[in-house]
């Protein structure tokens, strides 16, 4: 609006500059004078359309750069927020997983379609974990005790044979998801 506004100001004087050359009817150093005043104005005036568009042009550009961040920060938090929601999900699924490990422990010195069914079911499951990116995390009795893979839940003397500070039993497995831990083993730990 203020560019049109100008533009037609411009207009204004340039048909008024035009008007008083041709009822005066001047020629010579009068009309140069006029010409040079004409010319000085338009080179402000596209001097200052320059400035403008130069101006506008920067803020397109920090607009689109502050809009390439915002989509950029989206899509993190966006996947942040499903891999939360999918650690969360598959940590309820995770004393299904034990119970099915118990009962087939308690089914092996059975032979028949029960102990089969368990062992299918706990595969299945095992698969469909698996893909979606669960591991479990090893971890067996003489292995050092790590605070960060570990939770003691006991401590015992060491026996003959163990080194304090080393897990003396396993509880409990412990499980991460695309690299964060979700369930820290649970452990007895040899002092």
């Amino acid at each position: 609006m203020k560019k049109e506004k100008k533009l037609s100001q411009t207009d204004e004087k340039i048909d008024q500059n035009t008007a008083a050359e041709e009822a005066a009817g001047t020629e010579g150093p009068e009309m140069v004078a006029v010409e040079r005043a004409k010319l000085e104005e338009a080179s402000k005036l596209f001097e200052e359309a320059q400035k403008q568009r130069d101006d506008y042009l920067d803020m397109a550009r920090r607009v689109q750069a502050e809009f390439d961040n915002y989509r950029k920060r989206n899509l993190s938090l966006r996947a942040e927020a499903e891999d939360d929601g999918l650690r969360a999900a598959v940590k309820e699924i995770l004393p299904t997983l034990d119970n099915l490990e118990r009962a087939l422990q308690a089914a092996a010195a059975e032979e028949g379609p029960l102990k089969s069914g368990l062992e299918m079911t706990l595969r299945g499951l095992n698969d469909a974990l698996l893909r979606l990116g669960l591991e479990g995390q090893p971890c067996k009795a003489g292995d050092p005790f790590d605070p960060e893979l570990h939770n003691a839940v006991m401590s015992s003397e060491a026996e003959e044979g163990q080194q304090p500070g080393t897990v003396a039993e396993v509880f409990q497995r412990g499980y991460s998801l695309k690299g964060k831990v979700i369930r820290y083993a649970m452990v007895r730990v040899a002092q």
